[in-house]
């Protein structure tokens, strides 16, 4: 069963600032898995044009690391008021991420 972190930010957050931490989110789960564990569990998430929203593909264990790992990152640099996250069962990640 596929399951998603769907993530909403305020416009205080800048798309490059998501990015960044997305990107260093799956640096860690490569440090912490190895990458070609990484790799082949094929984490995937999309980034919204305006970068207002984020969705991460966490039906896998990978998946959940790079989701942790991400919301620690947002709590710690933009502040718990300027974003939402919420888990849902049963939807895939749209292409692209």
């Amino acid at each position: 069963m596929s399951a998603l972190c769907k993530f909403r930010f305020t416009k205080k957050i800048r798309k490059e600032m998501i990015e960044a931490s997305i990107v260093s989110a799956i640096f860690n789960a490569e440090c912490f898995f190895g990458k070609p564990r990484v790799r082949v569990s094929g984490v995937s998430y999309y980034l919204s044009e305006d970068g207002c929203h984020l969705l991460i593909d966490v039906s896998s264990e990978v998946g959940q690391h790079v989701a942790q790992i991400f919301t620690g990152i947002m709590m710690n640099t933009a502040g718990e008021d300027n974003f939402q996250v919420r888990r849902v069962e049963g939807e895939a990640v749209p292409t692209g991420g």
